[in-house]
């Protein structure tokens, strides 16, 4: 873990590891709104994992390496058989397996040999690799299961359980893809005895989508903190922002006063924080005080106010002054998503606002 984590108290990376500690075989979902942090409790949640006697935890970003607008049932399987290779590396007998992964994800060409009885390609063809085509359907998730499996085999001599973290598809927008690929690649992950932990799209928590968290063990949600009302979240905050810092380069006020304006959204804090000294910076000032943080939070508020309808400035204006928000259509999803909405739940209590750098601006728009 990098030296700049600091721990969140209740995370949600400890509910899992102690989950996964009584079940290695389980499988997790872990849904959370765009900057929230997840892939920080992703990693943290594998570093808590390696901890665990008989347990080894890989951490795999499915984006990397895959078109995540093309994921097709396989994709998932074939990269966690290829992080599992790269980590036995030394262990004889692995190269085999491994090379069998390589061609299922990069392509080969048809052997020519008597007994060849793959109907769909001709000797000498060049068979496409899943993770470049798309035209792949489920049978490649069995492809790919061999070699894993022959991998596992290797692995569990020295280690009786395999956990993987998977990042990067809370980026798909295709949920009947997504779905798919927890249907044929989760599900056969689960079936050979993996364990899986898997970021998944905010969607997946609301209308019809939410049906796909009941196919996974354990569902777990990454909150934004709420810094208005958990003085604890502030404290949170504002040590992740020391950690990262020179002791000298923000006055206490400014940090108080960007922790409140991030709404408890990680990436936003950073974000304003980054902001507010290009705004030192242009003031020539030594540091970054009030002033410049004002000036930051304006034009992050101003910028997320753009493009907007009027029915979602009624929607904002709604959750704005009554805390009321009812998410029935893509445009009410679309704002949760974007974070002009934020939504809280603590020990099951849920509470709507506004991006705090929206407030005042809404404000002045609303004439009050």
């Amino acid at each position: 873990m990098s030296d700049f984590y600091v721990e969140i108290p209740g995370s949600v990376s400890s509910r899992i590891a102690a989950e996964l500690a009584l079940a290695p075989k389980s499988t997790h979902l872990l849904i959370g709104g765009i900057g929230s942090g997840k892939t920080t409790q992703l990693l943290a949640t594998q570093r808590l994992v390696s901890q665990i006697h008989d347990v080894h935890a890989l951490y795999i970003d499915v984006s990397k390496q895959h078109d995540i607008a093309k994921m097709v049932p396989g994709v998932v399987v074939v990269q966690v058989g290829m992080a599992l290779a790269r980590a036995l590396d030394a262990v004889p007998h692995v190269k085999s397996f491994a090379r069998r992964l390589r061609e299922i994800a990069d392509g080969y060409f048809a052997p020519w040999e008597p007994n060849y009885e793959d109907y769909d390609h001709e000797p000498g063809d060049m068979v496409p690799g899943i993770l470049v085509s798309p035209e792949q359907i489920a049978a490649s998730v069995q492809q790919a299961l061999q070699p894993l499996e022959g991998l596992l085999g290797v692995l569990r001599s020295q280690s009786a359980h395999l956990v993987v973290m998977l990042d990067g598809l809370d980026r798909m927008t295709d949920m009947q893809a997504f779905e798919q690929i927890v249907i044929h690649d989760v599900q056969a992950l689960a079936g050979v005895g993996v364990g899986v932990v898997l970021v998944g799209p905010l969607r997946a928590l609301y209308g019809l989508d939410r049906t796909v968290t009941e196919r996974f063990t354990s569902f777990h949600y990454q909150s934004w903190i709420d810094v208005r009302n958990i003085s604890s979240g502030r404290m949170f905050l504002t040590d992740v922002l020391r950690k990262r810092l020179p002791a000298d380069a923000f006055s206490d006020p400014g940090i108080g006063e960007i922790v409140l304006a991030s709404g408890g959204v990680l990436r936003d804090l950073l974000t304003l924080a980054q902001s507010a000294c290009v705004e030192a910076y242009l003031d020539g000032a030594d540091r970054v005080e009030i002033a410049e943080v004002v000036a930051a939070i304006d034009t992050f508020g101003r910028k997320h106010l753009q493009g907007l309808r009027l029915a979602e400035l009624d929607v904002l204006q709604r959750v704005r002054t009554k805390g009321s928000f009812v998410h029935t259509s893509e445009d009410d999803l679309a704002l949760l998503m974007t974070r002009r909405v934020l939504e809280y739940r603590d020990q099951g209590h849920l509470r709507y606002a506004v991006h705090p750098t929206i407030e005042t601006l809404l404000q002045d728009l609303a004439g009050k």
